[in-house]
């Protein structure tokens, strides 16, 4: 999985998404800041994963759904690709 766009992103703490490569906007809960925080870190899926687990207090198979969901969207409005 490349992350490169998400290195040009302004993400604030609050949530907000700022890409300035196309002015779009986009706002995030705070699972979704925590694990895009971390791959803009360039931390690899399963330190994402681990990550989670100590953050939060959900079962593995949880944060591997979330994941995977945030993936999906970043994919869709263009910020990450394959």
């Amino acid at each position: 999985m490349n992350y490169f766009n998400l290195h040009n992103l302004a993400l604030s703490d609050t949530g907000f998404l700022f890409d300035p490569s196309t002015g779009r906007t986009y706002t995030l809960n705070e699972t979704a800041v925590f694990i895009v925080n971390l791959l803009k870190q360039e931390k690899a899926k399963e330190k994402v994963l681990d990550a989670l687990l100590e953050e939060y207090e959900v079962t593995r198979e949880q944060v591997e759904r979330d994941f995977l969901d945030l993936v999906i969207q970043l994919k869709e409005m263009g910020l990450i690709r394959e």
